[in-house]
């Protein structure tokens, strides 16, 4: 084991010399300077003005826009052949995310701050989440409370100018959207998931002081707390609702055809079209139905595909009794995973993470699991059980937890070589690209234990190609909700419940869902390419820890590093 280990080392110590802190090159540096100190100049200035929730106004995004269009400018004129791979990586990143930020301004997106599972406003309860130990913990808590009215009220000016624009979400993928506001419109502040923080009295805080903030806390609950919700709910119920827009597309938006071939551009880090995109996954879908058609020769299934599918929407043995039932799977699968990683990894992250359910309060609306990067957690949802495939519990757990983005993400973290900025960047190409290739791994470590967990990670690749021909067809081919329904529906054996969810998340969100099988077709192109390449002396640990060693990156970027990955082993050998 110790020489195994040794020769583990010797095999992959160019990747670690190569991983060692680069110095940024001094433009690049010096416009990150310039966006640290704006960020602080913004940031004293709300805190002058106790906006601790920060500031969402028109004039705050135009500020935004003109400083970043300078920034950008300047970037722009560092001659990108004087560049190290490193620095190269670092100007792109930044042109990248930079750009973005002013695209979503000049097509006005921040008019429209709400996803069909999500908002502005959803985030807040996650302010109750704090721990109070201190005084000042109590204060800047207290705070946090009175801002919410002021931070509502931005929003709500926002999304009144993007309904006189035309630029707001469809009514018909709101149906149950109240569940994000309304369940904080209660009766008594200490029923408020805002009143959590001040149950258990801290012990550096005396009685009387306690007791005194405990007072303070229920008036600004009830006044500006639960107020603000009965104002969202009002807003809604009386002004949005009525005169939300009633196509589908984000080609309905002013100047919604360019606007959404920007989305396919940003989210897919690519030049393709929508068109290519679509075409891309009609081939996609094709291939892979191919490969779902054996499994149900493998189970001798004596029926039809629609009729296969049928069976396993309605058989219970393919879904949990209870919410523990499926906790429990889960952690058992995720545990075998762990004990598997080395043999796909040189490196892994040294956070662990553990597994809950998705809060109450986002669930009804919410996917069947998603990682959450600030805790750690991987979130599975309980709500609806009948809803949630045992099945495909496997392809989950690896997209979301390990191999996927919780070991991405946590081993991003602890990339010290990185620049601050690409710590905590995320680009939805690389990172569920990753998260959908990560599915992909379950066969190599043998984690898929019979055909209908084999066909759970089949439906699960299914419906990412899927995304590619729905989101196209929304946004760039006029079709209606119930096409979308009808094809996803038709093509996986996702429950109807979770069709109706995902199809709303992509008529809410243009492109994002385009990254998944997108990212994952570049990540196993450049790992046929390395094995091509490289032949005998391909190893799949030291290409994994290269594809992960720089963070998220775009998948041009992730091109050039195989490039130099291969140029690298191949000078190796030859020493």
């Amino acid at each position: 084991m110790r020489l195994f280990a040794l020769l583990t080392l010797l095999f992959l110590l160019p990747f670690f010399l190569h991983a060692q802190k680069q110095p940024i090159h001094k433009d690049i540096a010096a416009v990150l300077d310039e966006i640290k100190n704006f960020k602080e100049k913004e940031w004293k200035s709300d805190s002058t003005r106790h906006f601790v929730l920060g500031s969402n106004t028109e004039e705050s995004y135009l500020r935004s826009y003109n400083f970043y269009k300078n920034a950008n400018a300047r970037l722009l004129r560092i001659n990108k052949n004087s560049l190290s791979l490193d620095n190269l990586i670092n100007l792109e990143l930044l042109q990248h995310e930079i750009g973005n930020t002013l695209s979503e301004y000049e097509f006005k997106a921040y008019l429209n701050p709400i996803l069909a599972d999500e908002g502005f406003h959803t985030g807040l309860p996650r302010e109750a989440q704090v721990t109070l130990k201190t005084p000042k913990d109590v204060e800047r808590y207290i705070k946090v409370l009175q801002d919410i009215p002021r931070f509502v009220n931005e929003h709500i000016q926002l999304m009144r100018k993007g309904l006189a624009l035309g630029i707001s979400q469809p009514g018909v993928i709101l149906k149950g959207y109240e569940n994000t506001y309304v369940q904080h419109i209660v009766d008594a502040p200490e029923k408020s998931v805002f009143w959590k923080p001040f149950i258990t009295k801290p012990e550096a805080i005396s009685q009387t002081d306690w007791q005194t903030w405990q007072t303070t806390a229920k008036t600004i609950i009830q006044k500006e707390v639960i107020g603000s919700f009965q104002q969202i709910k009002d807003f809604f119920d009386k002004e949005y609702l009525p005169n939300t827009r009633k196509t589908l597309g984000a080609s309905s938006f002013p100047d919604g055809k360019a606007f959404y071939e920007n989305r396919v551009h940003y989210y897919t880090t690519t030049q393709l079209s929508s068109e290519e995109v679509y075409q891309i996954g009609l081939k996609e879908v094709a291939r892979i139905k191919a490969e779902m058609d054996q499994v149900l020769k493998q189970v001798n299934f004596q029926g039809s595909f629609k009729e296969f599918i049928a069976y396993l929407r309605t058989d219970p043995r393919f879904y949990p009794k209870t919410a523990e039932e499926l906790l429990k799977e889960a952690s058992f699968i995720a545990k075998k995973i762990d004990g598997k990683l080395s043999s796909l990894f040189g490196k892994l992250p040294r956070q662990p993470f553990s597994i809950a359910p998705v809060p109450d309060y986002l669930a009804p609306t919410y996917t069947g699991g998603r990682y959450s990067g600030g805790t750690n957690e991987y979130w599975l949802n309980t709500y609806n059980l009948p809803s949630r495939t045992m099945y495909t519990l496997e392809a989950l757990t690896l997209h979301e937890a390990e191999p996927g983005h919780h070991l991405q993400i946590a081993l991003t973290r602890e990339l010290e070589h990185l620049p601050e900025f690409r710590r905590n960047l995320y680009i939805n190409a690389f990172g569920e690209g990753w998260g959908l290739y990560s599915e992909y791994l379950g066969h190599e470590i043998g984690l898929y234990k019979d055909p209908y967990s084999l066909f759970g990670r089949l439906t699960y690749e299914m419906w990412r190609a899927c995304r590619l021909v729905i989101d196209v067809g929304i946004h760039a081919k006029g079709w209606s909700r119930e096409q979308a329904v009808s094809y996803l529906a038709d093509q996986t054996a996702l429950s109807l419940h979770e069709v109706n969810t995902e199809i709303n998340r992509y008529i809410s969100w243009p492109g994002q869902a385009l990254a998944y099988k997108m990212g994952e077709i570049k990540i196993k192109e450049m790992r046929k390419k390395a094995k091509d390449a490289l032949q005998t002396d391909f190893d799949v640990r030291a290409f994994h820890d290269m594809v992960l060693s720089n963070g998220t990156v775009t998948l041009a970027i992730l091109e050039k590093m195989t490039n130099q990955f291969i140029q690298q082993q191949q000078q190796k050998k030859k020493r």
